[in-house]
């Protein structure tokens, strides 16, 4: 397990670190309780516990669900890591049945931290890509 950290880079590594190893246990060691978390699929989560929940429901779906950070930039508040998002559609999502197909598309995510957690997520992917991969039908 990582030692946690205030640092903003380390943050947002330890966070990427806890979707890897499915250690959402770890979350309030970096993410405000009044953490809010918005990407094209998803929309707006607001709440930690919410977003944990979101998580958990995301890799039960994909089990191998992986971040792969490319870059990573990082200032006193703000932190934006560009990677890679992939996994395979194994178990129900959002309503939606398994396709057991597989996906690896580009993602960029911008981090806001305050008072040494983050306090904000906002994922920038291309849906459509996400959804040609999966053979979803974009409705």
């Amino acid at each position: 397990m990582a030692e946690t950290t205030s640092d903003p880079k380390g943050l947002a590594e330890e966070y990427a670190a806890i979707w890897n190893e499915q250690e959402f246990s770890r979350l309030s060691n970096v993410v405000a309780d009044s953490f809010t978390f918005t990407s094209p699929t998803s929309g707006t989560i607001e709440g930690r516990e919410d977003f944990e929940a979101y998580a958990r429901e995301t890799v039960a779906a994909f089990p191998d669900f992986e971040i792969t950070v490319h870059e990573m930039l990082a200032g006193e508040d703000l932190v934006m890591a560009e990677g890679t998002l992939s996994g395979t559609h194994e178990g129900e999502f959002d309503g939606i049945s398994p396709t057991h197909e597989t996906f690896e598309i580009r993602d960029m995510a911008r981090f806001v931290v305050e008072d040494g957690k983050l306090q904000e997520e906002r994922a920038f992917f291309d849906r459509q890509e996400l959804f040609d991969q999966l053979r979803l039908l974009e409705e």
